[in-house]
């Protein structure tokens, strides 16, 4: 998924990780809006999803689809819910998605915070580009699911323009990030409730 509001600093100059987080060190929330595109070896045309996201450093987010389907994923802390928006109402899902996407949301937490050297499941390579990106690599155990992420960097200190997650069969996920917003207000209550 592509995600915003990372670790970049100012354009043109040589980009390492201790700039990386010292960039990211200043994040304290971000708010985007993002467009998704599918890929799947079957289907002539990707499958586009659209949605937003908003982040606070203090461990909350919210991953919600708007098109077309709608789904929300709320993190706050270590407490994570999943609902899905059907016949007029919101639904929590208490399906064994919830750990999946646990994972994905502590990943994604790391990398708002320029914090790819901790992650668990995947090791990293840096390349300052231009554009800057973050080869992930996964570890064993996820690389049956995830063959490979790449994370384009925008030349806006702290924005990711897009993450890239290959997968087998060929098959691939493109997150595009739109309207990023850095370090704006946002209300804790979007983290509550659908």
């Amino acid at each position: 998924m592509t995600i915003s509001g990372l670790v970049t600093v100012e354009p043109g100059h040589s980009q390492d990780w201790a700039s990386i987080k010292e960039a990211s060190s200043n994040i304290q929330s971000v708010k985007a809006e993002f467009l998704q595109k599918r890929y799947l070896q079957i289907l002539k045309d990707p499958l586009l999803s659209e949605g937003r996201f908003f982040y606070l450093a203090s461990g909350s987010l919210r991953w919600e689809y708007l098109s077309p389907l709608r789904s929300v994923m709320l993190q706050k802390g270590d407490s994570i819910r999943l609902y899905h928006f059907s016949e007029g109402a919101w639904k929590q899902d208490m399906t064994q998605a919830v750990e999946a996407r646990r994972m994905v949301l502590a990943e994604m937490s790391q990398w708002f915070q320029g914090r790819f050297e901790e992650s668990k499941v995947f090791s990293h390579i840096y390349s300052p580009g231009p554009p800057g990106r973050i080869l992930l690599a996964p570890k064993e155990g996820i690389n049956r699911f995830i063959l490979g992420i790449e994370i384009v960097l925008s030349e806006r200190p702290g924005v990711i323009d897009r993450v890239e997650i290959a997968e087998p069969g060929g098959s691939a996920t493109w997150i595009e990030f739109r309207i990023v917003e850095i370090n704006s207000n946002l209300p804790s209550e979007i983290f509550d409730k659908p």
